[in-house]
């Protein structure tokens, strides 16, 4: 069994073009790629991950793409903050969940669930679990302007940043966390990423040498 890091970033990206790879509804891509999502969360927790970082949607995502996607979108982010309020797992590991984003550019209904999961799972203390929902570090930095600490600043540092799908960029992932984080980038798209290749990308993390900027 491999020993993941303390804090794991994920930006899973593909799922558009694995629909379109395989015919099917950008729905039903969307559905598989949340599938692979929640089994790869439940091993980094199971070997040893304590924080663990999602891309669910950036500012620009939620402001820029069209309406039936972000339809699609919302409605499985609904369903998955509904599923981790009972989720079994992590309620038994005491991992706490917490929403960065900018809420404003979310629908109302979303941004109450996801206040309503933080605060059901708040008194959680083995664990964190962080979805980046409207993000954006120009957000952040738009905070900081009014005197308001950005919150990715009190994120532990991030070890390994995981991206499927091809793409070699971080696409404005918590630039604050992730100054020294390892990156890991796979040309299979998320809908396909396995727990094996979860694995390589592991052996690899172990194989890096970390200097944090010395």
């Amino acid at each position: 069994m491999p020993r993941a890091p303390l804090h794991v970033g994920i930006i899973p990206d593909g799922n558009r073009r694995w629909a379109r790879r395989h015919g099917v509804s950008l729905d039903e891509a969307y559905e598989r790629g949340y599938e692979t999502l929640r089994t790869i969360i439940d091993h980094l927790y199971s070997w040893g991950s304590r924080y663990v970082t999602v891309y669910v949607l950036s500012r620009d995502n939620a402001l820029r793409r069209s309406k039936l996607e972000l339809s699609l979108v919302f409605r499985l982010v609904r369903r998955g903050l509904k599923d981790l309020m009972s989720d079994e797992a992590l309620e038994r590991r005491d991992v706490r969940v917490e929403v960065l984003g900018d809420t404003s550019v979310l629908p109302a209904d979303v941004a109450d669930l996801a206040r309503r999961l933080e605060e059901e799972t708040s008194h959680r203390r083995g664990g964190l679990l962080v979805l980046l929902i409207g993000y954006s570090s120009l957000w952040e930095l738009a905070l900081a302007l009014k005197g308001i600490e950005p919150p990715s600043t009190r994120l532990p540092p991030v070890d390994l940043v995981i991206r499927t799908g091809r793409w070699r960029r971080l696409s404005d992932f918590v630039p604050f966390a992730a100054r020294y984080a390892e990156l890991y980038f796979t040309e299979t798209l998320w809908p396909d990423f396995t727990i094996e290749e979860l694995e390589r990308a592991l052996d690899w993390f172990s194989s890096v040498k970390r200097n944090f900027g010395a």
